[in-house]
């Protein structure tokens, strides 16, 4: 071995541990926070590191990632997510979303589960390209009271 090999191998290792460190965040930031369940039967959900609000859901028995959008009037899903699912396709609907009009179609999901919630027949959205999150939108929000505190956002059943 010369003497250049180990000052390579700190150069490489450290190159690796600095790209690292600059990607760790982009690599973890869609990732959902673990959510916790109060005693009072509570949703406890913590801003991610890009500030917005992530859940796991499960339609179907697949577990699904969902984005908390208060802009979006229902759920919304991937056309590929949806095939996946084998949900039913309905009337065909043009949405307005940040990146212009897009065409898609109307589906109902039998069971949405967000633990501690089970939600039935529940109204969705199918849009091609929308990405690995779905929307959580506001057909389902509506049904809770919704509080923000200290980075946390809380649902909470309607009585």
């Amino acid at each position: 071995m010369t003497r250049s090999t180990p000052v390579l191998i700190l150069l490489w290792l450290a190159i690796l541990g600095g790209g690292y460190w600059f990607f760790g965040d982009f690599l973890t930031e869609r990732q959902a926070p673990a959510t916790t369940v109060s005693g009072a039967g509570e949703l406890q959900i913590p801003r991610a590191a890009d500030g917005h609000y992530r859940v796991r859901g499960q339609v179907g028995g697949q577990v699904l990632p969902f984005l908390l959008d208060t802009g979006a009037t229902t759920v919304t899903l991937d056309q590929a997510m949806a095939e996946r699912l084998g949900l039913p396709r309905g009337a065909r609907v043009r949405s307005q979303t940040a990146n212009g009009v897009v065409e898609g179609y109307e589906t109902v999901l039998p069971q949405l589960d967000v633990p501690p919630f089970t939600l039935q027949q529940v109204r969705a959205v199918v849009v091609p390209q929308l990405g690995a999150e779905a929307l959580l939108g506001m057909n389902v929000l509506n049904r809770f009271d919704v509080l923000l505190r200290d980075g946390t956002m809380i649902l909470r059943p309607r009585s």
